[in-house]
């Protein structure tokens, strides 16, 4: 099939075209030269039931090892504990603690299509686990064309994600106390997030479609991370380091857009996507790849540009904060700028084996960079 009329199908018909197949994945990633790793491989099958059903599994095991920056005592150590009391101002450092986490993932979509029309409904579950942290999530997603000849459709999609993270008391002694009555262990605290989106595609040309999107992000519960610290009551002779605090909700909006475009054997994709939320983030990503086939098999490269403002309550620096009921060093938070590079080359061997090589380059000027490869086969029966 040529990619001019796989063009037109990605968006709108692509469960049509779609074949039974199992395949693996492995992705290795590398961030600032080893400081942190992980190790990801990937498990997923399709299977087409009936002309109307189409299912999709997966399953996927993360081995993340590495350290994560924050401030901490450095005449207690580089460690994850919270300093009790003051702290001499020369011994604040902002540097990397070493951590170590497994994370298992499974996720679950099943699509229903319906008479003539062909519209969908797709049904998904997916949970993780990490040693500190629990997430589960349902989704729903619907399609619907809006002409017979499928030119034009509305997709409505609504998840609602619950997520448990633990915190262990040594991280936050005093939530502990307050809440369990206990110094030791850990307290399971509770994070929700719904999502809604409403999008509407339209084929513009015998060789060009564009989608538009609307999205609202909900969240509430606890949005802080428990191993982020912030310096209050920084002076000449002493300072505090305590936990972050971030709010607990966080509502956001925004909208995408996306312009696809076939020639006789590229395809061209434009995708834009603003979002803004109420911790004052605004985020601006352009992305834009370019598809290439050849006899046996196609390369794909993609160009991503980030760019955001920062929360409200971010600071990075020592003797920003005293009394405010909100504050992070989480650099995730910061005003920053990132660019992200990738390629896959997909090679059919022969009618039932595809092999896939995949990697990327990513950069925060301010910050760090990462690299990241996989490779994984996929057979189709």
């Amino acid at each position: 099939m040529q990619l001019r009329s796989i063009a037109l199908a990605s968006l709108l018909t692509a469960n049509l075209l779609a074949q039974d197949s199992v395949g693996v994945h492995y992705m290795y990633y590398d961030e600032d030269n080893a400081r942190t790793i992980v190790k990801s491989p990937t498990l997923s099958l399709h299977k087409e039931i009936g002309f109307d059903y189409d299912l999709d599994i997966s399953f996927t095991h993360d081995t993340v090892s590495g350290a994560s920056p924050t401030f901490y005592d450095a005449a207690s150590g580089a460690s994850a504990s919270l300093p009790k009391g003051v702290v001499y101002p020369q011994d604040v450092v902002y540097g990397d603690i070493d951590y170590e986490d497994h994370r298992k993932a499974f996720h679950f979509n099943l699509t229903k299509r319906f008479g003539q029309n062909r519209d969908e409904v797709s049904i998904g579950y997916s949970h993780s686990s990490e040693n500190d942290y629990f997430s589960q999530e349902i989704s729903l997603q619907l399609l619907h064309y809006i002409d017979s000849s499928k030119n034009s459709s509305l997709s409505y999609a609504i998840s609602y994600q619950r997520n448990k993270p633990k915190i262990y008391c040594f991280l936050q002694e005093g939530l502990c106390d307050s809440v369990s009555g206990a110094s030791g262990g850990s307290i399971t605290k509770r994070a929700e997030v719904i999502n809604l989106a409403l999008g509407y595609t339209q084929i513009l040309s015998k060789t060009s479609l564009c989608k538009l999107s609307v999205f609202g992000i909900f969240e509430n519960g606890y949005l802080s991370n428990p191993y982020m610290r912030v310096v209050r009551n920084y002076t000449p002779f002493s300072a505090q380091i305590t936990p972050e605090n971030k709010p607990s909700t966080r509502n956001a909006i925004g909208i995408t857009f996306e312009l696809k475009k076939a020639f006789a054997n590229y395809i061209a994709d434009l995708n834009y996507r603003l979002y803004n939320d109420s911790w004052s983030i605004l985020s601006h990503t352009i992305e834009t790849s370019l598809t290439k086939e050849f006899a046996k098999s196609d390369l794909t490269a993609t160009l991503r540009y980030y760019n955001q403002t920062a929360a409200f309550f971010y600071s990075s620096q020592k003797d920003y904060f005293t009394d405010e009921i909100y504050a992070s060093s989480d650099r995730r938070m910061a005003s920053y700028d990132s660019w992200n590079l990738s390629l896959c080359w997909s090679y059919r061997y022969n009618k039932q084996i595809t092999f896939d090589i995949d990697g990327g380059y990513y950069i925060q000027p301010k910050y760090y960079h990462s690299i990241y490869t996989g490779i994984g086969v996929r057979y189709s029966f």
